[in-house]
């Protein structure tokens, strides 16, 4: 098995793992009587937030300042072999709404170096807005989309690793070279259906 294998089970088995385990509350209904959508969406980017912690702290290696220029494409990796991590919470959430999870997780960004990775809804480019100009204050909404209703929170995604600023920062597709660190250069957005 690769290590990319590896890391998308994991990702994917510790996210759905925390989602069954809250849809096993079923079972017990008479002691778990609501859970809110913001809590429900509060704990699976704990989830998400964690998993990332994880990868950056295994995976991601701090460039050497002599490094030769990260090569034009939609998908850096930090590592021959392993997928950015971008990439792969991207994966992890694909693998999610494979398992007919009724949430999803996004990353998005105001300046993304793949374009598809930009705010698609207005209540995306707002959430966006707002994280970045306070990253203490996750962003909360509803929304409607495709007929149904959605809890949505976008939460600060701040540069952790000095590899993902030097990164972004020396992408030629990047639409900024002027991160620093542990500043928001993006955000997770998080939905959770309001009806079934």
């Amino acid at each position: 098995m690769t290590r990319k294998n590896l890391l998308l089970m994991t990702a994917a088995g510790a996210l759905a793992g925390a989602c069954l385990s809250l849809g096993g509350a079923q079972d017990k209904a008479h002691k778990l009587t609501v859970i809110s959508p913001r809590k429900l969406a509060d704990s699976l980017h704990a989830v998400i937030a964690a998993d990332q912690q994880a990868y950056a702290a295994l995976l991601v290696q701090p460039a050497p300042a002599d490094a030769q220029p990260v090569p034009a494409s939609a998908n850096p990796r930090p590592a021959p072999g392993s997928p950015s991590h971008a990439q792969l919470l991207r994966s992890a959430a694909q693998a999610i709404q494979k398992r007919g999870a009724e949430f999803s997780y996004t990353l998005r960004s105001l300046w993304p170096i793949n374009e598809s990775q930009g705010p698609q809804t207005q209540v995306e480019q707002t959430g966006l807005e707002q994280v970045a100009a306070h990253p203490e204050q996750n962003y909360y909404t509803e929304e409607e989309l495709g007929g149904r209703s959605y809890f949505t929170a976008v939460y600060a995604e701040r540069a952790t690793q000095s590899a993902c600023v030097e990164c972004h920062n020396r992408h030629p597709r990047s639409p900024r070279h002027d991160f620093v660190l542990n500043e928001v250069m993006g955000a997770i957005v998080v939905r959770v259906p309001l009806e079934f």
